[in-house]
């Protein structure tokens, strides 16, 4: 189970991180581009979400690791899935 604190965190990283896809989709960056920006925009939001659960000693290093890697493997599997589905 994790700390609320955790949880909150990973809630407004998300929200943070729809806002960027919103903005990214906005622009006038080829397809290309706008596809190859998903999953990296979501790294400096993870990093700043967990970090404060981290600093503040809710979690440690290694389980803000495994949070992040494992909601970025489930974002780019989705994403995967979601390309493979509409060709």
């Amino acid at each position: 189970m994790l700390p609320d604190a955790v949880v909150i965190a990973i809630f407004f990283a998300l929200i943070g991180w729809f806002g960027t896809l919103i903005a990214i989709g906005g622009s006038q960056l080829s397809t290309l581009w706008k596809q190859l920006l998903l999953i990296p925009s979501w790294i400096p939001w993870a990093v700043l979400a967990l970090g404060a659960p981290v600093v503040q000693g809710a979690l440690d290093m290694s389980g803000a690791i495994g949070i992040a890697g494992a909601m970025t493997i489930g974002m780019t599997l989705s994403i995967l899935v979601s390309q493979r589905r509409s060709r």
